[in-house]
């Protein structure tokens, strides 16, 4: 009885002890460490403490049982991060209450160490918070993205489709209207107009789909300083360029089914004698062992040089034959040969001959019904529902392949909806005095990972950087790299179905 008795009073006082221990405990410091993969909130004791922790998405409000402030303490610590914002403390009875609201909604862990005693709360930077904004119209929703990531935050704008409410497309840029003294001085020089490339012309995102008269659009496929389209591009069934180094593309079948796949074209013209050339080219300035077909997108005349001969063809005969710079009908095209076999020409073609051209549009693995439309991009990002980045395979520069950038990208989920996305390059906000960068841009596996969260199985990037911009109802809603928009080729423009 006695020995028990004696265990009783040592409880009591471990018990007494633990308790004046946690009345006295002091919080001395508050330590921040900012890491790449995360925030670290450190809080300092002198000995061990009893805290109570309501831990919310956007806030956490820790109760320290019995315990009081040092001197070092501040009621107010701007933090100023992307994830936390700033700590507060404040005297609550007997108890001190510590406040810590998060800018975003992100992961976190809250343990107590020993030795010395202190409490840990460790942030996750890698969130992802998607917020919709409804639909803009019908079958077109609207979602804002902000992606936490090693070097910071990245930050989107897509639009989710369902193609049985809206129809997509990639439109061209047109020759901008003459203002009125060019209008005028146009009266009196109409005999010196030319017909102007389609192909050539550059206009901003906002312009292309106002030109439509269309909802919504993203910059598309990669040009040139010419302003020609690099890849492949096909719009209302007529092919426009070709292929370069057989690169993945988007594109939507008669159907309106959306597909993304790699692609070869086989293309070729067939003479009267049984003499085939493969074409290597369409639409583009003729090197020297080239066999290039012109179309009336290209413009008046081919522009090229008289060390080739020009087959001019309408109705799929020959109605002209000529060295260089050859006139492009407006019912047919100009095949034009230079280099192996360009001699024995002459002999082969003669002026009312039939031709018999081929164009064959080859995806790797897809079969669709005709092809109505096709934009050209890459790398491919996603394939099945996996990452498959394929920017060695289809030979991307370093500027497109490595590092942080602005991007844009299309995808298609397992549902067949259509999501186009714009991500903001390297963006700096002015807040309380502070450079803040809001936004620092993906890598194409970062994006790989984004299309993927936002629910899509196939994706593909389109031309980025500076020409990434999302228009909606006549208002750019991302942030172009610029601080302006770039003026583009061509967009995929969003319509409404009739």
């Amino acid at each position: 009885m006695q020995s028990a008795k004696l265990i009783r009073i040592f409880i009591f006082m471990i018990c007494l002890f633990l308790g004046v221990t946690a009345q006295a405990a002091t919080l001395n410091q508050i330590r921040v460490g900012q890491y790449p993969e995360k925030i670290r909130v450190v809080f300092d004791f002198d000995s061990m403490i009893d805290y109570e922790s309501d831990e919310q998405p956007t806030k956490i409000i820790l109760r320290l049982k019995s315990a009081a402030a040092g001197p070092a303490i501040k009621n107010y610590l701007d933090v100023n991060d992307l994830v936390l914002l700033y700590i507060e403390v404040e005297k609550d009875a007997n108890d001190l209450k510590i406040v810590i609201p998060l800018s975003q909604a992100a992961k976190y862990s809250v343990f107590a160490i020993g030795d010395p005693p202190r409490l840990v709360i460790d942030f996750n930077r890698d969130f992802l918070n998607i917020s919709s904004s409804g639909t803009i119209a019908d079958g077109i929703e609207y979602l804002t993205v902000k992606k936490g990531l090693t070097n910071g935050q990245a930050t989107a704008k897509a639009l989710r489709l369902d193609l049985g409410k809206v129809l997509v497309r990639p439109a061209l840029a047109q020759k901008p209207l003459p203002n009125l003294l060019e209008a005028i001085a146009n009266i009196f020089t109409a005999w010196k107009e030319k017909k102007s490339s389609r192909l050539l012309q550059l206009a901003k995102v906002s312009q292309i789909v106002k030109d439509n008269n269309a909802i919504a659009g993203i910059n598309a496929s990669y040009f040139a300083s010419t302003g020609r389209p690099l890849g492949a591009l096909i719009i209302d069934r007529e092919p426009l360029s070709f292929s370069i180094n057989d690169r993945t593309a988007f594109f939507l079948d008669e159907c309106n089914r959306p597909y993304i796949d790699n692609l070869t074209i086989a293309a070729y013209f067939d003479l009267v004698n049984g003499t085939r050339f493969s074409l290597t080219g369409m639409n583009q300035q003729r090197g020297e062992k080239d066999v290039i077909m012109y179309t009336p997108a290209w413009g008046e005349t081919t522009g090229t040089n008289n060390f080739g001969i020009e087959i001019i063809v309408s109705n799929q005969k020959i109605i002209g034959i000529k060295a260089g710079n050859a006139k492009i009908p407006e019912d047919g095209y100009v095949l034009s040969v230079v280099g192996p076999g360009v001699e024995a020409l002459p002999d082969s073609a003669k002026v009312g001959d039939q031709v018999i051209t081929k164009v064959q549009i080859l995806p790797y693995s897809a079969n669709p019904n005709k092809i109505i439309h096709l934009v050209s991009g890459g790398p491919r990002l996603l394939k099945n529902g996996q990452l498959y980045i394929s920017k060695y395979e289809e030979k991307f520069r370093s500027d497109i392949a490595s590092g942080r950038a602005a991007r844009t990208a299309v995808g298609i989920t397992n549902q067949g909806q259509l999501l186009l996305v714009t991500v903001d390059g390297l963006i700096r906000h002015r807040k309380k005095d502070k450079d803040q960068i809001a936004s620092v841009g993906v890598t194409l596996e970062e994006l790989a990972d984004l299309m993927l969260n936002l629910g899509a199985s196939e994706a593909l990037n389109l031309d980025g950087g500076s020409s990434s911009t999302m228009v909606i109802n006549d208002t750019i809603v991302n942030n172009p790299t610029a601080g302006y928009q770039r003026s583009v080729n061509n967009a995929l423009i969003v319509e409404p179905r009739d």
